[in-house]
């Protein structure tokens, strides 16, 4: 059994008036992160009260609902399930009722050495509900001796892995980022208290300033002395170089960039290799459009809307269930003949994975009229399987894995295949990130975990 990364979104208030309407709002910008369930839990000085779903967050509060989780505290998720862990009982925030008191729990990345310390847990007597990692920090917090912030701080020590998680009480509240920062946290000051999320976008609606990062291996307590940090361990920041490619919403920042700017330039250095012409350009909404305008602008050809999404269907990625992703392809975009029809196309993505979805849009716009389709990657080729990755997948199943450039193209029906070099993508993004999927280079000393072996 391994464990694989928990994709969602974290987002917490502490100290702040109608606590769990403002991280209602701090959810919604980051609902891209997992539309399978979402939860709120709050805290009043006295309670900690929880309600959670299945379903997107829209579907699952409303007023009256928000209104009975009162208090100045909360925490909350939205999250991608996968298939092993789609039970009711893996719904977070996670409450549990302790010696020391009620406390809730959400987390997001993994916990690489999960599965041995649950069988290790499970044969000392202890007893899951569910699969989550959220359960396994819960036993090891409540296992530890001292005061809570101690206990956090010694099942710290023994998790591995790129995690985050934020746990409150009725009045406390602790935010925890692993010393493998590929999952971030990010903090700013709000009325009389602090606002948490796991990306920045969550904050555009709020009156803040600049988003911080919680630093790696670092802990922030909010209690009755206000704002306390502590240094847990010593790490470093390695950011998933796929949040800058895809995972993000572009109004987020990534490494102090805005991810915008950063598929920009990605889109402009993937047209400074260009040798094919073309008529116009297309990108594949949402997130290769700013790629694709840079790529258009740069090769001075028109850019066009070519693709219409349906915002309605959700994202083909955050879907659990194989059947449901291979279907929605076929239903979340359309190609609009009038602009194709007769056209030579760049159609521009931003990363492949399976190859479903790039072999379905160049059959698509091929259908649609265009007369070539040169299929175009703003990012290097994905050939590695990522342990720490948000979904697993076996290297068998990466198409770029196992087909050359003209193997892929012939089975994309493409009439050229082109990706971002990895040197030009890694002098864009920095070198203090994790391209494992691309280059098979994971974090140097930092990397904690054996592939094909379990902690």
């Amino acid at each position: 059994m391994k464990s694989h990364q928990n994709s969602a979104g974290l987002a917490a208030a502490w100290n702040v008036s109608d606590a769990s309407s403002v991280v209602y709002y701090l959810l919604h910008g980051l609902q891209h992160r997992g539309s399978d369930s979402a939860g709120i839990a709050s805290g009043n000085g006295e309670t900690v009260k929880v309600y959670k779903s299945f379903g997107m967050l829209a579907e699952s509060f409303n007023p009256e609902k928000l209104a009975e989780l009162d208090g100045q505290y909360a925490l909350g998720q939205v999250r991608m399930a996968t298939e092993s862990d789609m039970g009711t009982a893996n719904l977070q925030p996670l409450m549990v009722r302790a010696h020391q008191g009620s406390f809730a729990i959400a987390t997001a990345g993994m916990i690489s050495n999960a599965p041995s310390l649950r069988k290790h847990m499970e044969a000392d007597g202890l007893i899951f509900q569910g699969t989550s990692d959220a359960e396994v920090i819960t036993h090891l917090i409540q296992m530890a001796p001292g005061k809570l912030v101690d206990k956090i701080e010694t099942a710290t020590q023994i998790l591995k892995g790129p995690y985050a998680f934020i746990l409150m009480t009725r009045h406390t509240m602790y935010a925890v980022v692993s010393r493998l920062a590929i999952s971030q946290l990010y903090y700013v000051p709000y009325q009389d208290g602090y606002l948490f999320a796991s990306e920045t976008s969550a904050f555009g609606m709020f009156d803040v300033g600049k988003p911080i990062a919680i630093e790696p291996g670092q802990m922030i307590f909010l209690g009755r002395h206000g704002f306390t940090t502590r240094q847990m361990d010593v790490g470093a920041k390695y950011p998933c170089a796929m949040e800058a490619v895809y995972y993000s919403r572009e109004d987020s920042l990534f490494k102090d960039q805005s991810v915008h700017k950063i598929r920009q330039k990605l889109g402009e250095a993937l047209a400074k290799g260009e040798s094919e012409k073309a008529d116009i350009v297309i990108g594949v909404p949402d997130t290769a459009i700013s790629a694709a305008a840079a790529f258009a602008r740069e090769l001075k050809i028109p850019y066009e809307i070519g693709l219409i999404k349906n915002r309605y269907v959700g994202s083909t990625f955050v879907r659990p269930i194989k059947e449901q992703k291979e279907k929605e392809i076929n239903t979340r975009l359309n190609a609009i003949s009038s602009i194709v029809k007769g056209k030579s196309v760049f159609l521009v993505d931003d990363s492949i994975q399976k190859g479903k979805t790039a072999s379905f849009l160049c059959r698509l716009l091929k259908e649609a009229g265009a007369k070539e389709v040169h299929l175009r990657i703003a990012s290097p080729e994905i050939k590695h399987s990522c342990f720490y990755g948000t979904e697993y997948m076996d290297q068998s199943k990466l198409i770029c894995a196992n087909y050359d450039l003209d193997e892929m193209k012939e089975l994309f029906h493409a009439d050229s295949l082109r990706f971002l070099r990895l040197e030009d993508f890694e002098e864009i993004l920095g070198d203090s990130i994790c391209t494992a999927c691309m280059s098979g280079r994971y974090f140097g000393k930092l990397y904690d975990y054996d592939p094909g072996k379990e902690n």
